[in-house]
């Protein structure tokens, strides 16, 4: 008996302790099993009546075909049960077989792309569902559009682009600097586009973008990026020349920049002109020809532009001399050796006046303006020319209230009807340099 007694009692006691737990009592360690101390009412529910609670969600997951997917979830609460559902659509779900753990994993096929799982945790006192996770089944990336060389001007945006079939497709560009064979990472440049602001020291750097994703990776070709400035014109038309009617003429300019297209203007100078610049058809060349004659225009200029900007050449005149078959028209002004000659279209009564009819007089006014200090009014004399027959005329000078400028009148009496006397061409001459020069106008 006395052997038999510690053993008595000690099974009395763990008896006793068992029942006590069961009844929610807590005995602190080294108290004796007769004085237990009972736990609060909040700790039993928490303990004992808890349903499940989801403390780590399942996440979304890219694999590729071929590989393991998994979806975890965690939750508290005693005595849990897992159970997993799929569903195509995200509205019907469907039970996975033995899909009974904190975990389920599986080997994605293509066809599961697209799929979304949840877990439905359960014990005696409810149950929590988890949010649907999708997963992504990688198809290897596929180029369908390269990236394409751009030019921009200077200060624009430059943008490279590339389209690419496979899902959950990451990108990321790379530059090589000219003649460099090696590329290197673009910081933040991770998107189908990449697009910046252009400048002089980026052009002919080249472009390429590499897409990737889980299930494998391809490279594009490269794209090269011209960068374009202003243009800037590098020597100049000829600023003036003289030429007699008839001469080919030709106008160049020289530009340095890059797709550089050309434009020849002139400037409608004539009495009625507007002064301004007007595009000539078809003269769209670094250079410019033309035949010249008194009824061509004798001002030019070429405008250079890309799509950086345009600038303007100077002005190029060109001075053409009149002959008997091509004079000056009524506003033509002749430029002789001391003297610039134009009939006076302001004269009252006209510039022209024929009187009588075989014979005939003509009288015509011309405004003469000196070009240069040493001009003398005698230096002048004037004919008219009728069916190649010369007739000269008197000719009488006056100075007018503009200093420096004259009206020169001069008269000559034909021996045909008024009607021919009328087509006469007048022939003007200026003495003053060592060889004589003559310029042709018509009358009005």
């Amino acid at each position: 008996m006395h052997r038999l007694m510690p053993r008595g009692r000690r099974a009395a006691a763990v008896a006793a302790f068992a029942a006590v737990a069961v009844a929610g009592v807590v005995v602190p360690a080294g108290a004796s099993t007769a004085a237990p101390q009972v736990a609060s009412s909040t700790t039993l529910a928490a303990s004992t009546t808890a349903k499940p609670h989801l403390t780590s969600q399942p996440s979304s997951v890219v694999v590729a075909s071929g590989q393991r997917a998994t979806f975890k979830v965690r939750a508290t609460g005693l005595g849990l049960t897992y159970r997993w559902y799929v569903s195509t659509d995200g509205t019907r779900w469907t039970k996975i077989a033995h899909a009974t753990h904190a975990s389920h994993s599986f080997v994605a096929k293509p066809s599961y792309n697209g799929h979304r799982y949840r877990v439905v945790v359960r014990n005696s006192h409810g149950s929590a569902t988890s949010r649907a996770a999708r997963v992504t089944v990688a198809v290897t990336p596929h180029i369908t559009s390269q990236p394409r060389s751009t030019t921009v001007a200077t200060g624009k945006p430059a943008t490279f682009a590339v389209r690419a079939t496979g899902n959950a497709l990451a990108y990321q560009w790379y530059v090589a600097a000219p003649g460099k064979t090696t590329y290197t990472r673009v910081a933040g440049a991770t998107r189908s586009t990449y697009r910046f602001t252009a400048t002089a020291a980026k052009s002919g750097y080249r472009y390429r973008v590499l897409v990737h994703n889980k299930a494998g990776r391809v490279g594009s070709t490269a794209a090269r990026l011209t960068v374009v400035t202003k243009p800037r014109i590098t020597k100049q038309p000829i600023e003036g020349q003289q030429v007699a009617s008839g001469s080919r003429v030709t106008l160049a300019v020289k530009a340095s920049g890059i797709g550089l297209h050309y434009q020849w203007q002139y400037v409608d100078d004539s009495a009625d002109g507007d002064y301004e610049y007007h595009s000539i058809k078809g003269a769209t060349r670094s250079s410019y020809s033309f035949t010249a004659t008194t009824k061509t225009h004798d001002d030019y200029r070429v405008v250079v532009s890309n799509i950086a900007g345009r600038v303007g050449s100077d002005d190029s005149m060109v001075i053409v001399d009149s002959s008997l078959q091509d004079p000056y028209g009524p506003d033509g002004m002749a430029l002789l050796t001391s003297w610039l000659v134009t009939l006076d279209t302001e004269v009252k009564g006209g510039p022209t006046v024929v009187t009588g009819d075989n014979p005939t007089t003509v009288t015509s006014t011309f405004l003469g303006i000196p070009a240069d200090l040493h001009a003398q009014t005698n230096d002048l004399t004037f004919a008219l020319v009728v069916g190649g027959t010369t007739y000269p005329a008197t000719v009488t000078a006056k100075s007018l209230a503009t200093a420096g400028v004259y009206d020169f009148v001069a008269t000559t009496t034909v021996p045909v009807p008024a009607a021919t006397a009328r087509t006469g061409v007048w022939k003007v001459t200026d003495a003053s340099g060592t060889k004589p020069v003559s310029q042709y106008l018509t009358q009005r």
